[in-house]
C-alpha cells in the first residue's frame, strides 16, 4: 500500500462528533496518536444511516481509487433503529434492511478495495429516560444484527452495546457519546486494532516525511 496509510471511519453523529477535541473524541485521540503514521479519515455524517450511506459508496470508491485505506470502519445503526412510531420515525430503517444494507456495504467498499481491512462497530446502548425516539432493546437487535454480519463475511466486530449496559455516564443525552464514552470506545477500538490489526498499530508503523 503506498504511500501514507489511511483509516477511514464511516458513520453517523457519533462518528462526526468524534472530532470534537474538546469532548475527547474519539475520533480526535486517534489523530493524536496516527500523527505521522496514518491519516485519519472521518465520515460520519450526522443523521445518517445504512439506507442514507448506500447511493453515496460510489463517492468513496472514487475517493479509493488511487489510495485504498488501509483500515475502514463502519459504525452505523443508531440511526437505523430509531423507534417506527416516535419523533425520529423517517430515520428508522427496518432490522432485516439494516442487516442487508450493512452486507451490501462491506461487500461493495470490499469489491473496490481488496486491499483494506475492515471492522464494524456495533450500535451504542441508550438511556431510554433521556432519548424518547429511540430504544436500548431495539439498539440491542441492531448490535446482534451487526455482529451476524461480521461473522457472515468475516468482519472482525467491536460490540460496544453489550458493556455499556448500565453506565449512563457513557452517553451525554440518551444517544450521543459523553467525554467518558468517547474516551472508552478510543479505549475499545485501538485495543481491538492492537488484537486484530497489530501491524496497523502506530507502534508498527514507519514514520512518514523521515
Amino acid at each position: 500500500m503506498a504511500g501514507t496509510p489511511t483509516i477511514v471511519l464511516i458513520g453517523d453523529s457519533i462518528t462526526q462528533q468524534g472530532a470534537i477535541a474538546s469532548a475527547n473524541g474519539f475520533v480526535s485521540l486517534l489523530c493524536q496518536d496516527y500523527v505521522r503514521k496514518a491519516d485519519i479519515l472521518n465520515r460520519g455524517c450526522s443523521g445518517w444511516t445504512t439506507r442514507s450511506w448506500l447511493p453515496k459508496l460510489e463517492l468513496l470508491r472514487t475517493e479509493w481509487a488511487h489510495r485504498a485505506p488501509a483500515l475502514v470502519v463502519i459504525f452505523l445503526g443508531a440511526n437505523d433503529a430509531a423507534l417506527s412510531d416516535a419523533r425520529d420515525a423517517h430515520q428508522h430503517v427496518p432490522l432485516d434492511e439494516y442487516l442487508a444494507n450493512l452486507t451490501t456495504m462491506v461487500d461493495t467498499l470490499r469489491g473496490a478495495s481488496p486491499e483494506s481491512r475492515f471492522l464494524l462497530i456495533t450500535p451504542a446502548a441508550i438511556e431510554d429516560a433521556k432519548y424518547a425516539s429511540r430504544s436500548n432493546v431495539e439498539a440491542g437487535k441492531y448490535a446482534d444484527a451487526c455482529i451476524a454480519v461480521g461473522h457472515a463475511l468475516g468482519v472482525p466486530v467491536l460490540d460496544v452495546w453489550r458493556p455499556m449496559q448500565g453506565r449512563p455516564e457513557l452517553l451525554r443525552d440518551g444517544l450521543h457519546l459523553s467525554v467518558d464514552g468517547n474516551t472508552l470506545l478510543y479505549r475499545w477500538l485501538t485495543s481491538t486494532i492492537s488484537e486484530r490489526f497489530p501491524d496497523l498499530t502506530p507502534d508498527a508503523l514507519p514514520n512518514v516525511f523521515q
